[in-house]
């Protein structure tokens, strides 16, 4: 279930509620729901970037660690 499903589920609540009790029963807390939403959605879409950042991250110190390597080799070819 991602942010996008719970946000479906919490808008039928919130129909369901509006239907029983009219608009005004909700009407100060759906913003504040809504906003929790748009952030959950934020941070779900940055923790999906994250772990290829963290992968590119260790490649490019695996690809410094062999260049660093190789000079080495040439200093102590040419010597």
């Amino acid at each position: 279930m991602d942010v996008y499903d719970i946000a479906s589920l919490v808008g039928h609540e919130f129909e369901r509620v509006i239907d029983q009790h009219g608009c005004e029963a909700i009407a100060r807390l759906m913003p504040k729901v809504v906003r929790v939403l748009e952030i959950l959605e934020v941070l779900v879409s940055r923790h999906h970037v994250a772990p290829e950042l963290d992968e590119l991250r260790l490649e490019l110190d695996r690809l410094r660690l062999e260049r660093m390597d190789r000079i080495e080799k040439e200093r102590k070819h040419q010597k």
